[in-house]
């Protein structure tokens, strides 16, 4: 296996602020695979199925220090529309 995806399509999220969208939960390519344009294929692939299944937009999220990830959708036309942030209280 090279990698998967993992999305679906919801509807209106108060929490943030969005009416119905696609939503990429996972991408996942195998560490001997990446590099080689297999994230970008998979991504085009959900993206048009998500298409397909009537999303008008589709959001994600990544973790701060995942450039590679946030490189890869940069360059497929994603843009930064939201920030998350975390406190530990275990400190």
């Amino acid at each position: 296996m090279l990698g998967y995806t993992y999305a679906g399509v919801e509807g209106n999220d108060y929490m943030a602020l969005r009416g119905p969208a696609g939503v990429l939960y996972d991408i996942v390519v195998d560490p001997a695979h990446r590099r080689q344009g297999v994230g970008r294929m998979l991504l085009d692939a959900t993206l048009d199925v998500l298409k397909s299944r009537g999303a008008p937009r589709v959001v994600l999220s990544t973790a701060e220090r995942n450039s590679d990830a946030q490189r890869l959708f940069d360059r497929a036309g994603f843009r930064r529309t939201m920030i998350e942030m975390t406190r530990e209280l275990n400190d």
